[in-house]
């Protein structure tokens, strides 16, 4: 993976418990694991949905800073579905696009925990000048 990528990781990247970052230039897809704390969790003691959407937001922010422009982007328009509780412990996300364009790129990530399928987005990020 880019050096100058991961020099700079957002510190929610580490809020998050983000580790084990996987690039795949063949596929253009990036793979990062985090780690659910306790603290992220709800009155049901399963994380915060919010908290899993950050996840993916951040997985998709790491790909799109490896955009084919090389330049910045940021998220302006994010859907996700939730497909069950996320519990505290490890989550592995991925993410890939599906369209670079020269000022929008379209993004979709996916949260697995024990080889389930919790949540998938689909994300529109604009390249900044």
């Amino acid at each position: 993976m880019e050096n100058k990528i991961l020099e700079h990781l957002p510190p929610i990247h580490h809020l998050l418990g983000g580790h084990d970052l996987e690039w795949d230039t063949d596929r253009r897809e990036i793979r990062v694991s985090y780690t659910a704390l306790e603290s992220f969790t709800n009155p049901r003691r399963t994380v915060e949905g919010g908290m899993v959407c950050a996840m993916l937001d951040d997985v998709m922010g790491i790909l799109a800073a490896l955009n084919q422009t090389q330049k910045p982007a940021a998220t302006i328009n994010l859907s996700i579905d939730f497909f069950r509780p996320c519990e505290v412990g490890k989550v592995q996300a991925k993410a890939w696009f599906i369209k670079e364009g020269r000022k929008i790129l379209s993004i979709e990530s996916e949260a697995w925990q024990y080889g389930k399928l919790v949540a998938k987005t689909s994300a529109a990020f604009m390249v900044l000048d």
